[in-house]
């Protein structure tokens, strides 16, 4: 009789403890937040001109604070043959008040920029359509030095000192290998893969205007404008 009654409990403990050990309360069902670490957005573009960029640069989708030109996160931007643009920019610092589409240095340093989106973070991600934008190496110039610096004097009025006209459209044939009147020697503007050896080098970067009517050497003070076109015209010289 004692040992039915002994069999009896061992049974009836065993049975507790796996029941016991199964059940768990169904933690594994409640639902697991994990907090999203910074914003996030989502570009479309129509991208052309960033194949032709000298090695040192990338053009990016970068974010940018109001006290720094260096980025403090940036995504290297690719498309597709046709040059459509769809990256997402994600982990995007609580600090960056500005999201950019733009050519950086080795350093991360923005060198130009060629859009521009006021950002403040949002729960959700912030889709961006940047629209169509020719990124060359070339039209940066255009736009960044002639456009600002130069074309007051070469063409933006009926007519062009020295009859150099660096308006857009007319700029890019009125350079390359084009004998510059102003060169005693007979140099070209812009002689392509050999920067020292044109005379759009020697004009921005010498004094040999010091005695024209006009210097030249402050018209472009940056120095990363500066080495963008002489990057620009030891690549090749490329107008796309």
């Amino acid at each position: 009789m004692g040992k039915h009654i002994n069999t009896y409990l061992y049974g009836f403990l065993l049975a507790a403890l796996i029941s016991s050990s199964c059940d768990d309360g169904r933690i594994y069902d409640e639902p697991i937040q994990v907090e999203r670490e910074g914003g996030s957005v989502r570009l479309t573009a129509q991208l052309s001109g960033q194949d032709h960029w000298a090695s040192g640069y990338s053009i990016v989708l970068a974010g940018f604070s109001d006290d720094s030109e260096y980025a403090k996160t940036a995504k290297g931007i690719t498309s597709g043959h046709d040059g459509t643009v769809d990256i997402t920019l994600t982990g995007i610092p609580n600090e960056v008040n500005q999201i950019e589409i733009c050519a950086i240095n080795r350093l991360r340093k923005r060198i130009v920029s060629f859009y521009t989106y006021d950002y403040t973070e949002q729960e959700d991600t912030i889709r961006i359509n940047a629209g169509a934008i020719n990124a060359s190496m070339y039209n940066s110039i255009q736009t960044n030095v002639f456009d600002r610096s130069c074309t007051s004097c070469h063409g933006g009025s009926t007519s062009a000192a020295a009859g150099l006209y660096l308006t857009s459209g007319r700029s890019y044939d009125a350079l390359i290998n084009v004998i510059a009147d102003k060169s005693d020697s007979g140099m070209y503007f812009v002689t392509p893969c050999q920067s020292e050896e044109s005379f759009l080098h020697l004009v921005l970067n010498t004094d040999i205007t010091a005695n024209w009517s006009m210097d030249h050497i402050d018209m472009v003070t940056s120095h990363d404008l500066l080495q963008l076109i002489d990057d620009w015209i030891d690549n090749g010289a490329n107008e796309n």
